[in-house]
């Protein structure tokens, strides 16, 4: 009878050290790393910056950091220049070591989502969180909590 009980044990002790934990993956952009958000993986990564695409395939992530020391003011005035048309969203908010602002984006009536600036001394992160195309359904579906989570889980190497 207690062969019975220690061969039941160690079964489940076999089983329950066999379930593997899900952790969050970590990634890196310059000087920075981060925690991938649940349901998203990397489909892009390049010196210029990271694509995140959600395991659905509508809503994608983009992650890119400034290569020159610039201002927000700069940022924003060189996006413009390049076809960016911002809406200023929300005030600026301190998340994790970054103050960020959020806007609204529309970029050559190709793209459209919610474009997060975020700058740390000098260093200027910026983040999309959209859809191709001119979809408000699923625009309005977007949740901002999953980029607010990713910018809380940048570090510094």
């Amino acid at each position: 009878m207690r062969f019975k009980y220690l061969f039941l044990f160690a079964i489940f002790i076999v089983l329950a050290s066999s379930i593997a934990i899900v952790s969050a993956e970590d990634a890196e952009i310059g000087d920075y790393t981060f925690t991938i958000p649940e349901d998203f993986n990397i489909t892009n990564q390049s010196d210029e910056g990271i694509f995140l695409e959600d395991d659905v395939g509508f809503y994608t992530i983009t992650l890119s950091l400034a290569e020159v020391k610039m201002s927000e003011d700069q940022a924003l005035k060189n996006l413009e220049a390049q076809g960016w048309d911002l809406e200023k969203e929300e005030n600026t908010k301190e998340i994790g070591i970054f103050n960020v602002t959020q806007y609204v984006y529309n970029y050559k009536n190709a793209y459209c989502g919610f474009f997060f600036l975020c700058e740390n001394d000098d260093d200027i992160l910026m983040i999309t969180h959209g859809t191709s195309g001119q979809d408000d359904l699923l625009l309005d579906s977007a949740r901002d909590s999953d980029v607010e989570d990713l910018i809380e889980s940048f570090k510094e190497k």
